[in-house]
């Protein structure tokens, strides 16, 4: 009868090793390749510690199938109350279309993120046109398909993604979901795109109407509130 030879231990550690190794190393690659989108979508915020203060503000318009989403609505104005919704940006009254900037480096992500929204989009590094979605705050999932499809127009440029791009002083930004291409989109809703954050910049004092309340948060470098 032959015997069996039976390896030492240093060998069966050294296999182990190696497989172990092998193993850790195919599951990384399915986690990038699977991973969720919403978890990659968090990762272009500023880390704790890279940001300054500031007071900037920009327009935007978010359109839904022909319509532009109503964003004067409690739950997402932080002067509600004595609400703060985010530290770093919000929305309040009288002008539900103009975004506040209080800190740097604040991005499109960050901003709908602190009223409920997630937007995942080619902004994000290894996010495909195919993956561009918009989850909204009911829960409902808006993605591109081969009927309907995002659009993100930047001061009148089409562009891949908004999510991941800083908030600028004075920038105007339109999202459109529908069966437009983006120049369509860009044709059809680019007059819903106000151009009022030059007057809580206080660059525009002149088209305030006479008699609106002052602004709870207006001026630039500081917030008077």
């Amino acid at each position: 009868m032959r015997s069996i030879r039976v390896p030492g231990s240093a060998a069966w550690w050294a296999v182990a090793a190696a497989l172990f190794a092998l193993a850790t190393a195919v599951l990384a690659a399915l986690l990038v390749l699977g991973g969720d989108d919403s978890e990659a979508a968090g990762a272009g915020n500023a880390p704790p510690g890279t940001r300054a203060a500031t007071h900037e503000h920009a327009d935007f318009a978010l359109v839904i199938r022909g319509e532009r989403f109503d964003f004067n609505r409690p739950e997402f104005l932080s002067d509600t109350e004595g609400r703060e919704l985010s530290e770093h940006v919000h929305i309040h009254g009288p002008r539900y279309t103009v975004v506040h900037v209080h800190s740097t480096l604040v991005t499109w992500d960050e901003f709908f993120r602190s009223l409920g929204f997630t937007l995942t989009d080619p902004s994000f590094p290894g996010v495909t046109p195919e993956r561009t979605c918009l989850e909204l705050p009911s829960k409902e999932k808006l993605c591109n398909t081969a009927s309907e499809r995002w659009s993100f127009i930047a001061n009148g440029v089409p562009v891949d993604g908004l999510a991941n791009v800083n908030i600028g002083d004075l920038d105007r930004v339109l999202l459109s979901y529908g069966p437009e291409t983006p120049e369509e989109a860009l044709a059809k809703y680019w007059g819903l795109v106000t151009d009022q954050a030059c007057i809580p910049s206080e660059l525009c004092t002149a088209r305030i109407p006479p008699d609106e309340p002052p602004e709870t948060c207006s001026g630039r470098g500081a917030c008077t509130r």
